[in-house]
């Protein structure tokens, strides 16, 4: 037997399919709970705070609902989640390339990864493309390198973002540097 929401569920799909922006808001309001659980799941290994994840997962939801099709005889949760996760996704993804943009303009007394690769000696960074080299590193050191030195973020604030202490941060920042590093100079 089904529950009095799941047996409502198929008209709410159809009317927020029609525009009836109440409908979508109920079942947006319906899936909020799924939405925060992946969200977190993904934000803990990105630095990206959950709460632009449920954002991009509610985007997710609505595309789902609207290219619904009740004859797939599939749930809509089951039909959502794969949209739901591609939107977060697509917003991680985003966010890293943001972060690998080198043109972004810093403040004197801060260190840039370019002069951090330079001092590690034996790097002619005016020959290598800094981006290719980024991105073979893991994801966890793309993640701390952009946020240390694309957004400026101290130790400090990093460790609170990826839920880490800052002695683990300090210890991951110069693996990763000194991995970046080794890619460089191959």
């Amino acid at each position: 037997m089904l529950s009095d929401r799941a047996a409502d569920e198929p008209a709410l799909i159809a009317m927020a399919q029609h525009g009836d922006k109440a409908a979508m808001g109920t079942l947006l309001a319906r899936f909020q709970p799924m939405l925060w659980s992946l969200s977190r799941r993904l934000s803990s290994t990105a630095a990206i705070p959950w709460e632009e994840l449920v954002q991009a997962g509610n985007l997710g939801l609505m595309q789902a609902v609207r290219r619904y099709d009740e004859q797939q005889n599939v749930r809509l949760i089951t039909y959502a989640v794969p949209w739901i996760l591609g939107e977060m996704r697509r917003t991680l993804r985003s966010m890293q390339f943001r972060c690998l943009s080198l043109e972004e303009e810093r403040g004197e007394e801060s260190r840039t990864l370019m002069e951090c690769m330079q001092g590690a000696g034996g790097v002619d960074l005016e020959r290598v493309d800094l981006r290719l080299a980024m991105q073979r590193l893991p994801q966890d050191a793309q993640t701390l390198i952009c946020l240390r030195y694309f957004r400026d973020h101290t130790q400090a604030e990093t460790a609170q973002l990826l839920h880490k202490s800052q002695t683990q941060i300090s210890r991951m920042e110069r693996r990763a540097l000194d991995q970046l590093h080794a890619i460089l100079t191959e």
